[in-house]
C-alpha cells in the first residue's frame, strides 16, 4: 500500500471513529459469516422449515435474518456447517431429536 493510500485510509478510519464518537446510534455492528437469509433461500426452504430442520427459534431466525440481531461464534459456526453440508446435518439433528425424545 502506498503511503498516499495509508493516509487516506488513516483520514477515513479517523472521520469514522468521530462520526460513532459523536452519533453512536449510527454504528452498527457486523460479524462477518454467513449470511442466514441467503442460506436459507439457498436450500429453498421457509423460515419455519429451516428453523424446525436446524434447531432454531423461528423468531430467532427472523430477527438474524432482518438484521435486528446476529448470531454468536458458535451459531455462525454450526451455520457454516449447514452451509457446507446441509443434508448431513439435517440428519444428525432428527437423530439428536428422536434419542432426546426417548428420553
Amino acid at each position: 500500500m502506498s503511503k498516499q493510500n495509508k493516509t487516506t485510509l488513516g483520514k477515513e478510519l479517523i472521520k469514522s471513529i468521530e462520526a460513532a464518537i459523536c452519533k453512536p446510534s449510527t454504528v452498527k455492528t457486523v460479524r462477518t459469516g454467513v449470511d442466514v437469509k441467503t442460506l436459507r433461500s439457498s436450500l429453498k426452504m421457509t423460515q419455519a422449515t429451516f428453523a424446525s430442520t436446524y434447531g432454531f427459534g423461528l423468531e430467532t431466525l427472523r430477527k438474524w435474518e432482518q438484521g435486528v440481531n446476529s448470531p454468536d461464534r458458535s451459531v455462525i459456526s454450526y451455520l457454516m456447517c449447514i452451509q457446507k453440508e446441509p443434508e448431513f446435518i439435517s440428519k444428525l439433528v432428527k437423530q439428536s431429536m428422536r434419542r432426546i425424545s426417548r428420553g
